[in-house]
């Protein structure tokens, strides 16, 4: 989040950012009392706050154009945004530290029209301690053949030694294809055993979704992810044409693979940008296809972008897309 203080008339141009400088004459000069704070130690889900202290130890007009901060920081907007030489101001920070845990850094940069120091840097560090721990903190469940099922177990575990219960509560998520249950720990221990389920009815492709469960500490959540695949598979997964000299055409080449047990068609193939096309042609011995991905001739200069649909009978995998994308013509930034 940045504060950003509106610049009264009387702020010319040449102290804005971008000129960074001061007019000729005296010059301002910054100064921050202790500008790295380090907080120690913080427990989780509390609020890390800090000011600042600014002065302007030169001979001219010190100006504080804009205040901005790396993420998960806010900053209040400065007591005076003007210093005459000794005059002094101050910066709030505020670092909420909501599933943040370990060694934890941010910054705040104050830019101003001090020549020798356009960017003032403020540092907050400390480690924040975690209530409340999943094991794992995210579940990868990498590839799943459709229509199968395959479980992950997460443990929940309190962290902070208190001597009142532990509970963990109100379990949900949004993907109906995908199962949690809570049980208790196997060990005996304060906390809960998830049991997070890609069901048979998650669909062909990746997915993600957040575990979200309230506890008697703070609420916790848990990122799930994954892609489930079917018989039918594409290689390359995505067509690059690179750069393709201007007027030219370019062609390359996919093929889908089924692995299933009975023969597919390939009904169809549509493009979603009109310089790029494809065809299918059946693999002789196989189950398999060729499908030929052509950018046509004359297609103006600049970026290709679209993908591919390839339309099967194939009751599980009706489509499968194909993304794509290149360069017409010289590359320039």
């Amino acid at each position: 989040m940045a504060v950003a203080p509106a610049l009264s008339g009387a702020q010319d141009a040449a102290m804005i950012p971008g000129g960074n400088s001061a007019p000729p004459g005296p010059q301002p000069k910054i100064q921050i009392e202790n500008p790295l704070y380090d907080f120690g130690t913080a427990t989780e889900a509390t609020m890390v706050n800090h000011t600042f202290k600014l002065k302007n130890v030169g001979k001219g007009r010190l100006v504080i154009t804009h205040v901005k901060t790396s993420c998960g920081c806010t900053a209040a907007q400065p007591g005076k945004n003007t210093l005459a030489p000794g005059e002094e101001t101050e910066i709030t920070v505020g670092f909420d530290t909501h599933f943040q845990k370990g060694h934890q850094v941010r910054t705040i940069t104050a830019s101003t029209n001090d020549p020798d120091t356009p960017q003032a840097i403020m540092t907050m560090q400390g480690v924040v301690k975690q209530q409340v721990a999943a094991m794992p903190s995210d579940v990868a469940f990498g590839k799943v053949k459709l229509g199968t099922e395959v479980t992950r177990e997460v443990i929940i575990s309190d962290l902070t030694g208190r001597k009142d219960p532990f509970t963990v509560s109100d379990v949900n998520n949004s993907n109906p294809a995908l199962k949690v249950e809570k049980t208790n720990r196997p060990d005996g221990k304060p906390g809960a055993l998830l049991k997070i389920t890609v069901t048979k009815a998650m669909p062909v492709g990746t997915f993600d979704d957040t575990v979200k469960m309230t506890t008697s500490r703070i609420p916790l959540q848990v990122d799930v992810f994954g892609q489930v695949t079917g018989d039918l598979s594409v290689a390359p997964a995505q067509v690059s044409f690179g750069i393709v000299p201007h007027g030219q055409e370019a062609v390359r080449m996919v093929k889908l693979t089924n692995q299933g047990s009975k023969p597919i068609k390939v009904l169809g193939i549509t493009s979603t940008a009109v310089p790029v096309s494809a065809s299918a042609e059946p693999i002789d011995g196989s189950k398999d296809y060729k499908i030929i991905v052509q950018l046509h001739r004359g297609t103006p200069d600049g970026q290709v972008r679209g993908q591919l649909q390839i339309k099967t009978d194939d009751p599980e995998q009706q489509v499968l897309n194909v993304p794509f994308y290149g360069i017409v013509g010289q590359f320039s930034m």
